[in-house]
């Protein structure tokens, strides 16, 4: 069951995010509309949970346009599902990098600009709907905060009408799958910073701080894993008991 939801919540950010894609710096349309079929297919695949064949989708997306972040994204979602997990590193890797090149880049003209936020805004309204009629578990409360928070930023873009250029930093929610792959391949000095990129990027991301908790406790930091703890569970994420159990025994030790 907390397989399926994860999917579900993931499949929301998939296809609140692919206009992003779209409308952002690929090579050309056609190449970013040649790989929306296979990308879509992938979707598809991840939501029954059919890893290998969405691998392969997200890869044939990925030949058509080698600029489609969200594809790279959703590859390394999906190999972290496969546990093949220096697959999903570098999947990811890819993704966060495409979202630092793009970072500083210029709308030709204000008009572009804003009918970029405008596309963006209907198309986080309609997953926002969806998600808002279905049931609301935590997965999916923090996926619509998420949409929301997103929708408010670029509401509050186009009132502003002056900004050029696309917010290109990496989302929290790639950071903290990235920080994932690092920690199953046991870098747990790159999972740190990916979390702590998740953390400066969108403080209220329960997940990221709880994962911290867990690469502070691997390294034998107790005393910043119970603080991380702490932290997840005061922006409303339910850390699992046996985690501040294994934290607290580590603690006795030291002692």
């Amino acid at each position: 069951m907390r397989t399926r939801v994860a999917t579900l919540a993931l499949m929301a950010m998939l296809f609140s995010s692919w206009a992003v894609g779209q409308n952002t710096f690929s090579n050309s349309n056609s190449q970013r509309n040649a790989a929306m079929s296979p990308y879509k297919e992938g979707v598809g695949l991840m939501r029954a949970e059919s890893w290998d064949k969405a691998a392969e989708a997200f890869s044939r997306a990925i030949d058509l346009d080698p600029t489609f972040d969200m594809a790279y994204y959703a590859l390394g979602k999906t190999n972290l599902s496969r546990k093949h997990y220096a697959e999903a590193v570098a999947a990811l890797t890819k993704c966060r990098d495409l979202h630092q090149q793009n970072a500083g880049r210029l709308f030709s003209n204000q008009q572009e600009a804003q009918r970029y936020r405008r596309d963006r805004i209907l198309e986080i309204d309609e997953v926002i709907r969806s998600y808002s009629s279905g049931p609301q578990t935590g997965a999916t409360q923090e996926t619509l905060r998420q949409l929301n928070e997103q929708r408010r930023q670029l509401q509050e873009s186009i009132q502003r009408g002056t900004n050029m250029s696309i917010d290109a930093s990496v989302p929290a929610y790639v950071s903290v799958a990235l920080g994932s792959a690092f920690f199953r391949t046991e870098r747990f000095a790159d999972a740190e910073r990916e979390y702590k990129a998740a953390i400066a990027a969108d403080a209220k991301v329960g997940e990221a701080h709880n994962n911290l908790a867990v690469v502070y406790l691997t390294t034998g930091r107790i005393d910043e894993a119970e603080k991380a703890v702490k932290a997840a569970e005061k922006v409303g994420f339910k850390v699992n008991p046996m985690l501040k159990e294994d934290i607290a025994a580590a603690k006795k030790k030291t002692f």
